[in-house]
């Protein structure tokens, strides 16, 4: 492994740092909003391990601990998904699942519990109508059978909300279903296409995201939402303020070996199978000029600058093509305008 200069290192002081790995394109649904375009991209056993050794070199480069995050597609469809959970538990990695649950029965519950799951996230996008209109016919009674499966094994189980023109307003009676079925956590995020691709209408307005946040804050009182995303934080007037990780402690690799800052933007730096993380991470250009945004011109004279630094930058990205601007969806920009 390349050793990190000193003079490098010291701009790197992280706690933990976060992989999210998809580790197959390979799905049984096709949402609406889904960000894929190729559904064949498979990653094999041999490769994996080798970007598992990379992931942990990184770690120990930046004297880190790791948090894992296994995806796709679906990641119960790849037949490795249990083997990576085990060996990255191994290596003192805390992992995540984050799945449509509909694959998960007794026997994958039991199987990711035996292998120290930390927590499992499973997307619920509404009610069932609502839900099964995004994901498919049938999917939202099969992503509940796999929460209780879930939670009949003690696993933590969190719930993913993807917050659209067509489901926004289902939040409330969302967070009463997830309180019935046991639930631990529901949180909710805003979807993000690029402004010229979103052929379907599915972005929310600024004024729509606002009213949602707006009715999560009320949520959140009462403990029934998790308000701990970009710019959600200012109506509930959550201690947690978010900050963008994209450059940061966050790397994302796909089943072809691409490697991302996030997900979310859609820039690839390079490939795993060519470099490794580490180099990656440290020398791509992105890299750099997302670690080089620091606070937006805009939002410097907010009371959140420090903490939030301009929100999220694929809002921003995807909205207007530029990530070094402040989020065009925080409710503090539409006040000064």
């Amino acid at each position: 492994m390349e050793e990190v200069p000193l003079s490098d290192m010291e701009n790197f002081s992280y706690t933990d740092f976060t992989l999210q790995w998809h580790i197959t394109h390979r799905c049984n649904l096709r949402c609406k909003h889904c960000y894929q375009e190729d559904y064949s991209a498979f990653e094999d056993p041999d490769k994996i391990n080798a970007v598992l050794e990379q992931y942990c070199d990184l770690l120990k480069a930046y004297s880190c601990k790791g948090r894992l995050n296994i995806t796709g597609g679906e990641p119960l469809t790849h037949p490795y998904l249990f083997e990576l959970l085990r060996l990255a538990w191994s290596k003192g990695i805390k992992t995540g699942v984050l799945t449509n649950g509909t694959l998960i029965g007794e026997w994958e519950a039991r199987k990711l519990k035996a292998c120290h799951v930390d927590y499992v996230q499973v997307s619920l996008d509404g009610m069932e109508k609502t839900h099964d209109s995004i994901r498919g016919k049938g999917s939202f009674e099969k992503a509940v059978n796999g929460i209780y499966a879930l939670k009949s094994k003690g696993i933590f189980t969190s719930i993913s909300f993807t917050a659209q023109n067509q489901n926004y307003r289902e939040l409330k009676k969302l967070s009463s279903f997830c309180r019935e079925i046991g639930a631990d956590k529901l949180w909710f995020d805003r979807v993000i296409i690029p402004a010229e691709e979103d052929t379907q209408k599915l972005v929310l307005s600024a004024e729509s995201f606002q009213k949602l946040c707006r009715t999560a804050s009320r949520l959140n009182k009462r403990g029934r939402v998790f308000c701990g995303r970009a710019l959600q934080f200012i109506p509930c007037r959550d201690k947690l303020i978010y900050h963008c990780s994209a450059g940061e402690n966050l790397l994302i690799v796909l089943a072809n070996g691409d490697v991302m800052p996030c997900r979310r933007i859609p820039l690839v730096i390079g490939n795993a199978d060519k470099n490794d993380l580490l180099t990656l991470h440290r020398d791509s250009p992105v890299m750099q000029e997302l670690r080089a945004v620091g606070i937006p011109q805009g939002c410097r004279e907010c009371q959140y600058a420090e903490w939030c630094r301009g929100g999220s930058k694929c809002v921003a990205y995807a909205k207007t093509g530029r990530f070094d601007i402040p989020d065009p969806d925080c409710m503090l920009l539409s006040k000064q305008k």
